[in-house]
């Protein structure tokens, strides 16, 4: 089978992962279709010229980040509850909010932008309950040994077909920006048939998880008040126990901020400075990007796997760096008042692009998949809601201060966004060569759903059992 192909091979899936892996890519198929249309990155340039509202373009990029916030609540509402049908729930909510767009009028200016703004966000906060979901999930149905292989496949069919939608939709605006009014429908209607093959998925040890999971919240279980109380101590609690994973966040916070900055100044640029249509823009914001992240995931999965996040990190921070300075050094020399600057600027944007999305390949995977390396058992939902919400946070501030900084500093205030970059490296490789002077420990519980504690250095089980209890509100 062709690389290209590699995700839909089973026969290297461990097996009694392959029928569960077999289900969630049938879904990815379609869902990367509908996931496309609520990205930050194709939202923002229907609101900037469907909806004729540019100055919206960092609102566009940050209220789905809000959504992210609130993904902390999430992570305790759905502690404790069934995977599969809570995601259908959350998925139909997504999949309903993404339709209405159908009904926004582009002309009611500027609250036409402002609704779809809003409609955006609230398919937004349905998702990022499906993060969630997704890699707790992942953490019960596949081994930490072949975990980064098989999520990095469903990253990349994801990819694929948002890629694949993203082209016909931004080729059907470019005939009339009012067909918008049939795309986000029929993405919602894709959203929801992408929900048929999950019948078949099964989550192993559940049973057993749930009534661990309400043992150790104790006497508190059913009191829903209560519990949510609890639960926010405890994941409260989280930063200021784990220092190292309040370290990581940190590096990941100074990545991000830096990402968060970039969009949607490049955005404005190639929307409003260049005159692009949607279907240029959209190469070069999404498409270059993501065709470079699926040739690349799967190295960065096999990379993954063997080094761990904290190492992982470090090497692909040096791709997102990189980004950073040729995109900075493509607006900053288009200043320049000379004949070749122009073709200049857009060759090294486009190479900063293929950067960002070779380090966007290896993102993919560490995004969803590094908190585990820190996660206790029964906390992986805490966890990922703690650093969904950190995202949000910055991607929520981020925009608005990379926008007024170009708008004030003009193509300078990149250069900001190559410093926070670089502290980011600098971070992750402070954290790496910190947890590679440990002195190795065996494990302290047999939980073969996610890497062995931090002191083992990162050394995947390959088998399938649950947690113990030994590990709850302790450092893994």
């Amino acid at each position: 089978m062709p690389a290209s192909l590699d995700f839909f091979r089973l026969k290297d899936i461990p097996l009694l992962a392959r029928p569960n892996y077999a289900a969630e890519l049938r879904h990815m198929v379609l869902w990367g279709l509908f996931a496309n249309l609520v990205d930050g990155s194709f939202a923002s340039i229907v609101v900037a010229k469907t909806f004729h509202s540019p100055l919206l373009v960092p609102v566009v990029w940050a209220t789905p980040m809000l959504a992210n916030l609130l993904n902390f609540i999430w992570a305790i509402l759905l502690r404790g509850r069934p995977k599969v049908q809570a995601f259908v729930f959350l998925a139909v909510c997504a999949a309903l909010s993404t339709g209405s767009v159908a009904f926004t009028p582009s002309d009611w200016h500027p609250w036409g932008g402002w609704l779809f703004a809003a409609q955006i966000a609230a398919a937004r906060v349905f998702v990022s309950g499906l993060v969630t979901l997704r890699t707790s999930i992942w953490r019960s149905n596949y081994p930490a040994s072949h975990r980064a292989q098989i999520a990095g496949r469903l990253q990349a069919v994801s990819a694929l077909l948002m890629l694949a939608m993203g082209l016909l939709a931004s080729l059907a605006f470019d005939q009339h920006a009012s067909y918008y009014r049939f795309v986000y429908p029929a993405a919602g209607g894709i959203g929801l048939l992408s929900l048929i093959p999950l019948r078949r998925l099964r989550i192993r040890g559940q049973a057993q998880e749930l009534a661990r999971l309400q043992q150790h919240l104790g006497a508190h279980a059913g009191d829903g008040p209560a519990r949510l109380l609890a639960s926010l101590r405890e994941a409260a609690s989280i930063l200021k126990r784990d220092r190292d994973f309040a370290r990581y966040c940190s590096a990941q916070y100074l990545l991000g901020s830096a990402n968060f900055m970039v969009d949607p100044v490049l955005t404005i640029f190639l929307t409003q400075s260049l005159k692009l249509g949607y279907f240029s823009s959209y190469l070069l914001m999404e498409q270059i990007p993501t065709v470079l992240a699926l040739l690349t995931i799967p190295r960065w999965a096999r990379l993954f796997d063997r080094v761990g996040v904290l190492r992982f990190r470090v090497i692909n921070c040096v791709y997102w760096l990189a980004g950073m300075v040729l995109v900075a050094g493509a607006l900053l020399i288009r200043l320049m008042q000379f004949q070749w600057v122009g073709l200049a600027s857009i060759g090294m944007l486009v190479v900063g692009r293929l950067s960002n999305g070779a380090g966007r390949g290896g993102g993919m995977i560490a995004w969803n998949l590094g908190h585990l390396h820190f996660a206790g058992p029964h906390q992986a939902e805490l966890y990922m809601g703690v650093h969904v919400a950190l995202t949000g946070l910055r991607g929520l501030v981020m925009p608005a201060i990379g926008t007024a900084a170009y708008q004030t500093l003009g193509p300078g205030s990149l250069l900001l966004a190559v410093a926070l970059t670089t502290a980011s490296w600098l971070s992750f490789r402070r954290l790496a060569q910190a947890d590679r002077s440990r002195p190795p420990q065996p494990p302290t519980s047999p939980d073969l759903g996610q890497s062995a504690a931090r002191q083992v250095g990162m050394t995947a089980c390959a088998g399938y059992g649950q947690p113990s209890e030994a590990g709850i509100g302790t450092n893994p």
